[in-house]
């Protein structure tokens, strides 16, 4: 399973996969900016568009819409997560307002529905065109940590 996350609308693996069926792809995106790819997205399997503007509490809400669907219709071995920061007010190029807490939540129910099935999951880091988004991105990850979501962990080198 593909859980394609960032502002836009994926088009190279929708067209690699989108022939094969055991590959399935949930694309939440802002069908106003590129690359409005009408031929990649018929292969979408679960596209959700969203309006330039769209605010956090509704970003989430059709997220979790969107993974209750998915759920039930796909029954993957692996979720290879796109997690794209372009999604975050201000960014220019993503044109969404969601903020550097609804990016973590967001992760944070990515994960946790993997957790939940069992599922291992691949996140992919990606958009993002502002200076504050390494820092969203280390704050989700911490925020996963503290949740028991992943295991950053910490190695111990002794040197003699």
């Amino acid at each position: 399973m593909i859980i394609d996350l960032d502002a836009h609308q994926g088009n190279g693996h929708e067209k690699d996969f989108g022939s094969d069926g055991r590959v399935y792809t949930l694309d939440m995106y802002n069908s106003g900016i590129y690359p409005f790819d009408h031929v990649a997205k018929k292969y979408i399997d679960q596209k959700v568009e969203l309006d330039s503007g769209t605010e956090t509490e509704d970003y989430l809400e059709n997220l979790v819409k969107a993974l209750k669907v998915a759920e039930s219709r796909f029954q993957p071995q692996l979720i290879v997560y796109n997690a794209g920061t372009d999604i975050l007010d201000g960014d220019p190029l993503g044109r969404l307002k969601v903020s550097p807490e609804g990016v973590a939540i967001r992760d944070e129910k990515v994960f946790r529905f993997a957790k939940d099935q069992n599922i291992p999951l691949l996140m992919l880091t990606s958009g993002g065109y502002m200076k504050s988004s390494a820092r969203v991105i280390a704050d989700s990850i911490i925020n996963l940590s503290k949740k028991n979501l992943i295991d950053i962990g910490t190695r111990c080198i002794e040197v003699e």
